[in-house]
């Protein structure tokens, strides 16, 4: 809200002051509260800076002094709201360098750079600042990055996952990565990663060794039982002399009948026989 009513102000001011044919508009190119801007303008006890361009067809007849007289009285009409005004020299506007005194850089993309701008494009009339860099050797193809500090610092550092060796960008050691190797994340993963695999290993033979001499026990048991089920089956009486039957679960029986009570053989008698048929 107080930078709309600040435009509102600062561009009809303008539009005010110059009530010609040939006058465009009024681009403000920054505002700031410090004493380097080039129209200030007071907001009631706080001062604010405001740079602005104005804009004129190719074809006026207007010149840096006529444009300057006439906002130094316009400012003088207005004293409660603005409070002085600085010109700025069409070359420091461009960034460019001011061959002489005759030469107002009116020629824009031709002129020429001052130390530490450059041109981005051919094309544009401005001359820029551009950040700090680094040497040509700082490239991914060197395993190297150039690392802006601040505005008017760089450093060439290694990528990450490698460190610098006598000049030379060399792969971490196993198990570091990050910038410098400072990062040992890998190397704790992977060691927490074998000990669980060796605990766990443990745990899997004990349990398999512990499972085999339960059924170990389980077998002796059994065979203990057979054995003397097995010895309780032949020392079992049953009731009947058992006289050379040793080594044998079923008994032998005698059985002792009188002479004269044994049965007659019925293929002694005579007659009995069946004659031949042939």
């Amino acid at each position: 809200m107080l930078y709309q009513e600040l435009y509102i102000l600062v561009t009809t001011f303008f539009k005010d002051t110059f009530k010609i044919s040939d006058y465009g508009q009024t681009v403000i190119v920054k505002v700031s509260t410090s004493a380097s801007a080039r129209s200030e303008m007071r907001a009631g006890n706080q001062g604010v800076d405001v740079a602005v361009v104005n804009i004129f067809t190719e074809t006026t007849k207007e010149n840096e002094t006529t444009i300057s007289n006439a906002i130094r009285n316009a400012i003088k009409a207005q004293p409660s709201n603005f409070s002085g005004y600085d010109q700025q020299d069409r070359c420091d506007y461009y960034g460019c360098k001011k061959p002489n005194d005759q030469n107002d850089c009116d020629s824009g993309s031709l002129c020429e750079c001052q130390e530490g701008l450059v041109r981005p494009n051919p094309q544009m009339l401005m001359c820029v600042a551009l950040g700090p860099t680094c040497p040509e050797t700082c490239n991914e193809q060197s395993k190297k990055q150039c690392l802006v500090k601040n505005s008017t610092s760089a450093v060439c550092i290694c990528l990450p996952g490698y460190e610098e060796n006598k000049g030379i960008c060399q792969k971490c050691a196993f198990g570091y990565n990050g910038i410098n190797c400072k990062d040992s994340f890998q190397l704790i993963l992977t060691i927490v990663g074998t000990i669980a695999g060796i605990v766990i290993l443990g745990m899997v033979i004990t349990l398999i060794v512990s499972m085999r001499l339960k059924n170990k026990g389980k077998n002796g048991e059994e065979e203990t039982l057979i054995e003397k089920d097995s010895q309780n089956l032949r020392l079992k009486e049953t009731g009947f002399s058992n006289l050379g039957a040793e080594g044998s679960i079923f008994p032998k029986i005698r059985v002792n009948l009188p002479r004269d009570n044994q049965p007659e053989n019925p293929y002694t008698r005579p007659g009995i026989l069946p004659g031949p048929d042939y």
